[in-house]
């Protein structure tokens, strides 16, 4: 009995050791470890780097694993824009120009969500480094970072088309924004709400379906 209880608290005691020294990326990352599946309604910030100017919309993100994603975008309430996203193709549906455009690769496309595969599938892909200390600067950039929230950077380990950085900000140990930092450095963040994990969600929803009429192309 006495041998038990001396391995129950050396189990303990490792435990809180382990947890002691993680880091808060690890940490955060490792909560995504497992889902399933995600969805989130979405607040869009569009800042060009040369001429500081800002473009806004909103709308919703599904995810299912291992590589589907669905975005709507919406304008001033109407449906604009759709991408979805699949371990081999990419597709865009810009209804306000009535036309779809599909890639062969999902490419930087399929990496704005990253942090949903959890810290083993991100750390394959990036360098991880907690840039908190850096938030002063980030905001003087034009990136939107509550009071409180951590900050981390990733570092794409190899080239991903058009993307720079992926920055993540964190409240309350939840991913509260996305950031996208491209070639040109031009800024898209993705500030959540309404953010549900593993929610019930029909495979169905990320066919797509070309409306008729609009003009496909492929790249």
């Amino acid at each position: 009995m006495r041998k038990l209880i001396l391995i129950a608290v050396s189990t303990l005691f490792l435990t809180l050791m382990l947890s002691a020294n993680e880091k808060p990326a690890e940490k955060l990352l490792s909560r995504y470890n497992g889902i399933k599946t995600f969805t989130a309604d979405f607040d869009r910030v569009f800042t060009q780097r040369i001429t500081g100017n800002k473009t806004t919309d909103s709308g919703k993100i599904f995810y299912m694993a291992p590589d589907l994603i669905k975005m709507d975008t919406y304008s001033e309430g109407k449906l604009i824009e759709q991408t979805f996203v699949n371990g081999e193709t990419t597709t865009f549906i810009y209804h306000s120009k009535k036309n779809v455009l599909n890639k062969k690769s999902a490419g930087e496309a399929g990496e704005y969500l990253a942090f949903l595969k959890g810290l083993d599938e991100v750390r394959k892909t990036f360098e991880i480094e907690d840039s908190t200390g850096s938030i002063e600067m980030a905001r003087k950039t034009g990136i939107e970072i509550e009071k409180g929230a951590k900050l981390f950077k990733l570092t794409p380990k190899q080239p991903i088309a058009n993307l720079r950085y992926i920055f993540l900000t964190s409240v309350n140990d939840e991913i509260s924004s996305v950031i996208i930092i491209d070639q040109l450095r031009n800024i898209n963040q993705f500030k959540f709400k309404n953010i549900k994990n593993n929610p019930s969600l029909d495979k169905k929803i990320f066919n797509v379906t070309v409306p008729s009429g609009y003009e496909v192309s492929n790249f």
